[in-house]
């Protein structure tokens, strides 16, 4: 036992050690030029205005790096700062060394992680915390994957020409979780968790996408909305529901207005041999989507399902007595959150 606590002792002097030799926080506010890389060591990294990767440079993010978003200045809640990606954005965190993206002032928002025509061979964000903020796809093709996305006005929006990958991530806690856009949105969207936002898919238009073996269930006003013409092909995906008619009151789509397209769900997890879509969902006075600034929420929502919170609490700077103890439990809750 005397040993076990000389260890701790000697550890959290080492923890305490290392934190006062850290070089950051780091304020960000010019153009990043040339190839870069943020280290855990200079975390976190504050970004006071609109941050742009320039064509050609590639920013490459640690595992364990905090990046946070200064409230913006413009007095539009959600506008900005953003980090505008034209070049590349390596952001690869692990499960327990994620990377994080959230707003400096706790319970405000901030604006996006903005691909915009950004050299997609190096732009991925996998293993990280993307809390208060959008991630926008612009004529970019990220990898997205085994992040949780929280918290915000949109967790993923997907305008022209734009193919991201989005696989094996939570999104949860915003207003829309994915947005199409455009004819020439064709994102592969799959293995992800889609759940407890007002909306899960909002498409108001697209190209070729693809739908598949995602858990959609929960989303407060409906799992999915299609208010484009075009019919939409999403089989295989979890609804936490088994029977087809209530599935159907779910989506919104061309079953309660003839200019929409259809969703075909089928086939779904856990359908029943022989079941078959309802011609039309029986949903007696349906409200029609609305998807509107007041639609749009994030934080103070129950995050039960993700236990959010946790990790929350778990991210606030201990004392030095207990911080080398709490290493571990973060650890554990970081675990839960990206990987379950």
């Amino acid at each position: 036992m005397k040993f076990l606590l000389s260890l701790l002792a000697v550890a959290g002097a080492l923890a305490i050690s290392q934190e006062t030799q850290a070089a950051g926080p780091t304020y960000v506010k010019d153009a990043i030029s040339v190839s870069t890389n943020w280290s855990k060591d200079n975390s976190p990294y504050i970004l006071q205005n609109d941050i742009v990767v320039s064509r050609g440079a590639v920013l490459t993010i640690e595992p364990g790096v905090e990046v946070r978003f200064a409230a913006s200045t413009a007095g539009k809640v959600g506008s900005g700062p953003n980090l505008v990606v034209q070049g590349g954005l390596r952001a690869v965190g692990n499960s327990t060394s994620p990377i994080s993206f959230a707003p400096q002032a706790q319970g405000s928002l901030w604006g996006a992680l903005y691909f915009n025509n950004s050299d997609s061979t190096n732009c991925i964000l996998q293993g990280c915390l993307v809390k208060g903020g959008r991630i926008v796809c612009n004529g970019a093709s990220p990898v997205i994957t085994q992040c949780a996305i929280y918290g915000a006005k949109s967790g993923v929006e997907i305008a022209m020409n734009s193919q991201p990958q989005i696989v094996g991530n939570r999104i949860t806690a915003n207003g829309v979780g994915i947005i199409l856009f455009s004819d020439t949105a064709s994102p592969v969207i799959t293995g992800n968790e889609i759940y407890n936002n007002n909306y899960g898919f909002y498409l108001k238009d697209f190209g070729m996408p693809t739908i598949s073996n995602n858990k959609i269930y929960n989303n407060l006003k409906y799992n999915m909305v299609n208010y484009s013409a075009k019919p939409l092909s999403a089989p295989n995906n979890d609804f936490r529901i088994l029977d087809a008619q209530q599935i159907a009151r779910t989506i919104y789509d061309g079953a309660y207005n003839a200019s929409f397209g259809r969703i075909n769900y089928l086939p779904y997890a856990g359908m029943p041999a022989g079941q078959t879509a309802p011609m039309m969902a029986s949903a007696g006075s349906v409200e029609k989507p609305k998807v509107q600034e007041e639609d749009f929420w994030s934080y103070g929502r129950p995050f039960d399902a993700m236990k959010i919170s946790n990790v929350d609490s778990q991210k606030k700077k201990p004392s030095s007595a207990v911080k080398v103890l709490a290493v571990g439990a973060t650890a554990v809750v970081t675990v839960v959150l990206l990987f379950l």
